[in-house]
């Protein structure tokens, strides 16, 4: 496996392609700067899309298009900086670009996740809609990547922030014409997760529980997928989502919304693993307001030849059966169960039994994963057992606190797959 393979992941279904990508600077020298390892990690980005376009899409007439970066720093105050690079760099076509404030696990400065989409004149379209809004069309379906990078306020208590993040965030939304009922994957970045705080009326509690009972207080009365759920679906509807740390106090969100101009070609599955109790069943012992998300949300999209396209899209997961945590201190069981709850999640056996026969996958065919590590001295031994697990699969390992003080790794990860018609 060459680098370019190592960190790419190219999918093609209908004559559109898509590519999620790693670029990671090498470990910087004393004479580096975060200006330096930016510009480092994005210029890899576009070699590597020339060579692609060489390679693979030789007879194509188009562009690339960077729709979304998720951008890693080991020090969140050079956001802003960073920002002012990347406006730079893309000029008028400025990507989603998420801050989170997590330190790549090798030692770099800076770690950058990309999400592009090949633009083919009739196939393809693309829009910035400012800095915080990018719509990606094709197959039928409008794409929404959207971010809400820091709150207005950042002195309120994290409930306030959280909740004001929330309201933020559905405003971007409902700009471009889409309810907040229709975004399907969220990802929250929460500074000082397992940190206590005390509020007056909850008395003793932690951020990442005043994190939960923001989004509970938010997600009330709203009818997730309403339109795009198969009618024999009757679990529970609420996005996949990652709640993880990070350094500082930060709230960052970032999510993904859809639209369909034929909706009954497209269908969103909400996915549970039947080893664990939905995570919004959780008891109070874990959380006042449990935390309202689906273990993954499946996507299905009717192609052109008949043919069944499918993206899911794994929430963080961790070492936890039922609703309790499993092998406290023990870092190589841990990751071993986060990532057999994840295969049981996406495996054919769980997709059949919601409704999504053929659309399977296994561990080793996914797209990509991210690893949170809690502790620097378990990175080499989680790292060993993902390598064991996933050979084939593209990894980000940083460094993040996790929601549980004895969770010392979570997983989420992305996986595209295809069935044909049976006719």
């Amino acid at each position: 496996m060459n680098e370019i393979q190592r960190n790419c992941y190219l999918n093609e279904t209908s004559g559109v392609c898509q590519v999620l990508m790693l670029s990671i600077p090498p470990v910087p020298s004393d004479t580096d700067t975060v200006y330096t390892q930016i510009m480092a990690a994005v210029e890899q980005i576009h070699v590597r899309l020339r060579h692609l376009k060489t390679e693979y899409l030789s007879g194509k007439t188009g562009c690339w298009e960077v729709v979304q970066q998720t951008i890693f720093l080991k020090d969140y105050a050079w956001r802003d900086a960073c920002q002012e690079m990347m406006r730079d760099f893309y000029k008028e076509r400025v990507p989603v670009n998420i801050y989170v404030p997590q330190s790549p696990c090798d030692g770099q400065m800076v770690a950058i996740e990309a999400i592009i989409i090949f633009r083919e004149e009739g196939m393809t379209s693309v829009e910035y809609h400012g800095e915080d809004m990018v719509i990606s069309r094709h197959d039928g379906m409008s794409w929404y990547f959207c971010r809400q990078q820091d709150p207005d306020n950042p002195q309120e208590d994290v409930y306030t922030q959280s909740l004001a993040s929330f309201q933020k965030l559905r405003e971007n939304f409902l700009k471009e014409g889409v309810p907040f009922q229709n975004v399907i994957r969220i990802w929250i970045y929460l500074g000082n997760i397992t940190e206590e705080v005390y509020h007056e009326k909850e008395g003793k509690t932690q951020r990442y529980k005043e994190l939960n009972r923001a989004r509970s207080d938010f997600f009330r009365g709203i009818p997730f997928f309403e339109g795009l759920l198969p009618e024999h679906y009757h679990g529970p509807k609420y996005p996949a989502s990652t709640g993880i740390g990070g350094t500082g106090d930060c709230v960052v969100i970032g999510a993904l919304g859809v639209m369909a101009e034929e909706p009954g070609k497209v269908q969103v599955v909400p996915l549970e693993n039947p080893q664990q109790v939905p995570a919004s069943a959780y008891g109070e012992e874990y959380s006042r307001k449990s935390p309202k998300f689906s273990r993954a949300m499946a996507v299905s999209v009717e192609g052109r030849g008949g043919e069944r396209n499918g993206i899911i899209f794994v929430s963080g997961t961790a070492s936890i059966t039922d609703a309790e945590s499993k092998y406290e201190g023990d870092p190589v069981l841990q990751t071993e169960l986060t990532l057999e709850n994840i295969r049981v999640l996406i495996h054919e056996e769980n997709l059949a039994a919601h409704g999504m026969p053929g659309l399977g996958c296994e561990l080793d065919q996914m797209a990509m994963i991210r690893v949170y590590i809690k502790h620097e001295q378990d990175y080499e031994i989680i790292k060993g057992v993902c390598d064991r697990l996933m050979p084939n699969v593209m990894k980000l390992f940083t460094f993040s606190d996790v929601c549980r003080p004895e969770l010392l790794v979570e997983i989420e990860g992305m996986a595209f797959t295809q069935t044909r018609n049976s006719e």
